[in-house]
């Protein structure tokens, strides 16, 4: 096992232990986290993308 597989492994576990004992599903937290990290990585998508398009923009009217 790699060393970043034991780490998130070791995490799942504990995130597991603190589900159980605060009676909270934890495959719902599981899909909560995996929902958080796809809304952040949209985010951060579309400022690249932004960006972009703001260096073409700026790019195209320097060529005017």
């Amino acid at each position: 096992m790699s060393r970043i597989h034991k780490i998130k492994q070791s995490h799942a576990e504990e995130l597991e232990k603190h589900c159980r004992k605060n009676n909270i599903s934890f495959i719902s937290v599981e899909k909560l986290l995996e929902a958080e990290k796809t809304k952040k990585l949209l985010k951060r998508n579309a400022l690249i993308q932004q960006t972009i398009d703001k260096e073409i923009e700026n790019s195209l009217e320097n060529e005017n």
